[in-house]
């Protein structure tokens, strides 16, 4: 499973409340964090939350390449946990 940096600024610029980026089925998402407690997104592995990424010092004006760092670590931890 790849994060792209793209995926990443897409998270920080959506317009969903609390959004997380999330893992179902082998697909990204972006929902709202207290959906993760639906039938819908039951089992869905969270990767990262917007939140995270702010704390982080990551926003939709970070460089390209900050994303596409922040998006690799994501990535690397997905791979380690066998998502």
């Amino acid at each position: 499973m790849t994060v792209k940096g793209s995926d990443l600024r897409e998270l920080l610029a959506s317009s969903t409340p609390d959004p997380t980026l999330v893992l179902v089925e082998g697909g990204l998402h972006i929902v709202q964090v207290d959906d993760l407690d639906t039938d819908a997104y039951r089992g869905a592995l969270l990767l990262v939350s917007r939140q995270e990424l702010l704390a982080r010092g990551v926003d939709e004006n970070s460089p390209d390449e900050v994303l596409e760092q922040q998006a690799a670590a994501v990535s690397t931890a997905v791979d380690r946990l066998g998502g």
